[in-house]
């Protein structure tokens, strides 16, 4: 009897716990970590990796997708960055100034769920996909248009294969364009994005048939297969990686809305989710940070510092001088700037330490250069930053017999910090030597780049520790503003220097003709540096989180931390 009494009591409390522990469970066990908005000055333009590589791009899509090798920046001095280590590939050997051999990590995951294998690099680096004539991706030939191939070894090794010596693969593997992407994914997106446009497919009335017939122009056959490009443009908007972000929404013109990837080979991250939203406004960015309702905010112009002073108890700051120079292009297609003797004018004209003082309390500086010490043996310590000489300005602009015709200059009023301000000063620094100049504040680099424009302000971000991937990427034969915008058609000297500088397995051959470039670069003007910003992040107290010297948020957990609940 007491045998029964005791087996019933037992079985009471086991009960009860169950009881217990399903009441409680939920509230127990919730995730409690943070849903974090970050609010941004502009959204990304698509989460395709290497189709979309400008500065509100790669901010988002570094943390959606991982690279093979990672530039550890930590490890520098700020606006360092060029120490490599291990990532999704474990170790990566040199054969010979062409060939590299890397070793991946077993058991990485992507969003989809399928295991990284080397079918997924191979793939990557196709020629299909980014790296043949005329691939899908014609972005990404400008960064590995001159591999020979990438080959499948087994299941965890790669070999890639460069058409000539190329001394700083490693680098590339760790930069722009090389991030990794599933190629189940790109299978699949082919088929949704097929039936989503089977879906959107109606007959258009008769008169807007007429019209859209009329206005139909010839454009250029994409490149790559069409099952390819039909992925694509589901995959710039449904994006699959292997990073601690994975894509949930995207509300056009509001926000996008991705979820921790607890399965992150790299750990589970410290957020539940990361919604970017768009808040085009400083001021309204400052605010909502302030009263709690965003956790990050991005582009705090140093005039703000002050404010956000005010509330250091809640709000801790975090800035870097950018390996990205604000600049300004110069179409030389122009009726007015086809002499350059007027676009080294308006070079001369530019007084940079009064911008500097003025917009960035000192806090920016101007290089040397198209160049950064960063670039070791490239870098060239005897050159001398652009000059300011209003006198010679004036001298110049009378030689080539200017007549004080107006240029057009355009220019944004939130996609840069103090965009539009810059211009405005500037437009008087030219009205001062003499240089008549309307100026047009746009919504959009389509805009920007009407082909009607005399000058426009963009940046140039240096994407390697190596000109190859900054003023090649930017400036040269294969570049956008050479190949597609053809706002300037470099000397033959030019274009050859650089497919030299690719090609050369001597680093010290290489510096020299990187020098020379420079030479013929600054002596053709077809545009002007003006400064390295200094960028400024807040975020609220109890997030730990270090911005880079280039765009990209990272939001692994190394680089970002929550010390307090809020």
């Amino acid at each position: 009897m007491n045998r029964i009494l005791n087996t019933l009591r037992g079985l009471s409390v086991v009960l009860l716990a169950a009881v217990v522990l399903t009441s409680f469970t939920p509230a127990v066990f919730a995730d409690s970590r943070p849903d974090l908005i970050i609010a941004v000055n502009k959204l990304p333009r698509a989460l395709e990796p290497a189709r979309k590589t400008g500065n509100v791009d790669v901010r988002v899509t570094y943390s959606i997708f991982d690279t093979l090798i990672r530039r550890d920046f930590a490890s520098e001095e700020p606006g360092g960055g060029a120490k490599l280590v291990p990532h999704l590939a474990e170790s990566w050997k040199r054969v010979d100034p062409k060939t590299l051999v890397v070793k991946l990590r077993k058991g990485v995951r992507f969003h989809n769920g399928d295991e990284l294998t080397s079918d997924d690099i191979a793939f990557t680096f196709s020629p299909e996909r980014m790296t043949g004539k005329n691939p899908t991706i014609l972005n990404g030939k400008r960064y590995f248009g001159h591999l020979a191939k990438v080959v499948a070894v087994d299941k965890y090794t790669v070999r890639f294969v460069a058409k000539k010596p190329d001394l700083i693969l490693e680098q590339r593997l760790a930069s722009y364009a090389s991030w990794i992407v599933s190629k189940r994914s790109w299978i699949e997106a082919a088929k949704k994005g097929k039936k989503a446009k089977k879906k959107k497919k109606k007959k258009p009335a008769a008169g807007a048939m007429a019209a859209k017939k009329k206005k139909k122009k010839k454009k250029k056959k994409a490149g790559g297969p069409k099952w390819m490009r039909v992925a694509l443009k589901y995959l710039m908007r449904h994006p699959v990686g292997t990073g601690p972000l994975k894509f949930v929404e995207w509300k056009v013109g509001d926000y996008q809305k991705f979820v921790a990837f607890d399965d992150y080979w790299g750990g589970k991250p410290p957020f539940k989710s990361v919604t970017f939203k768009l808040v085009p406004e400083v001021s309204t960015r400052i605010a909502g940070l302030v009263n709690g309702e965003f956790d990050i905010i991005v582009n705090v112009p140093p005039d703000q510092l002050q404010v956000l002073e005010r509330y250091k108890e809640k709000i801790t700051v975090r800035s870097i001088v950018l390996n990205n120079s604000h600049v300004l292009v110069f179409n030389t297609k122009h009726p007015v700037l086809k002499d350059k003797r007027i676009r080294q004018a308006l070079s001369l004209a530019i007084n940079r330490p009064v911008l500097i003082t003025a917009l960035w309390q000192d806090r920016a500086y101007t290089p040397n250069g198209h160049q950064l010490k960063e670039f070791g043996p490239m870098y060239d310590p005897a050159r001398k930053p652009p000059a300011y000489d209003p006198d010679k300005a004036r001298a110049l602009l009378k030689a080539a017999g200017y007549k004080g015709e107006p240029i057009l200059y355009r220019a944004m009023a939130d996609y840069y910090v103090h965009e539009r301000a810059v211009a405005q000063i500037i437009q008087q620094m030219w009205k001062k030597v003499g240089v008549t100049v309307e100026l047009e504040v746009v919504e959009s680099f389509k805009q920007k780049r009407k082909k009607d424009v005399g000058v426009y302000s963009w940046s140039n971000t240096y994407r390697l520790p190596d000109p190859t991937g900054a003023i090649s990427i930017l400036w040269g034969p294969r570049s956008s503003i050479q190949k597609k915008h053809k706002f300037w058609k470099a000397p033959k000297e030019f274009n050859d220097l650089d497919r030299q500088i690719w090609g050369s397995g001597d680093m010290k051959e290489r510096a020299r003709k990187f020098k020379r470039l420079l030479d013929i670069f600054e002596e053709e003007t077809p545009m002007t540096i003006l400064y390295n910003p200094f960028e400024t992040y807040a975020m609220r107290k109890g997030i730990e989180w270090n911005p880079y010297p280039l765009y990209f948020m990272d939001l692994r957990n190394y680089n970002l931390k929550i010390t307090k609940k809020w």
